[in-house]
């Protein structure tokens, strides 16, 4: 009995770093299956989550404004709903004074340190407030 728990241990400890880790494929982020999005503080970026509950954050080329404001977007890629976002892809965001677009620069795969860093900057824009 004590083996089994010490195999199971061993083998736990080894595989929990390589579970933290993003896979080392690129990021491939399609429209058909996103599932939701959380706007990241300083409007440059989008922390989007798939059906699979990956998670990857969408970087802007300039600002894109009242993300926060808005229950949907839209994503306009060149390619099918099948095909990757990709770089100048857009994000189009529906508003009544102004339609809004936001060009996409690049996806990446949303990392516990990126989490984190974006954490510290909402706190620093919230004591600026």
């Amino acid at each position: 009995m004590t083996r089994r728990l010490l195999i199971a241990a061993v083998f736990l400890s080894a595989t929990a770093p390589a579970m933290a880790q993003p896979p080392a494929k690129p990021a491939c982020l399609t429209q058909i299956n996103i599932y939701d999005y959380q706007p990241v503080e300083g409007n440059r970026s989008l922390v989007v989550i798939d059906r699979s509950r990956q998670r990857y954050r969408v970087n802007f080329n300039a600002p894109c404004y009242n993300l926060q404001y808005h229950m949907g977007l839209r994503f306009k890629s060149f390619g099918s709903q099948l095909s990757c976002l990709a770089r100048g892809d857009s994000v189009l965001l529906r508003d009544r004074v102004t339609p809004g677009q936001c060009i996409i620069r690049d996806i990446q795969y949303q990392t516990p340190a990126m989490d984190q860093a974006d954490a510290a900057a909402a706190a620093l824009a919230k004591q600026k407030r």
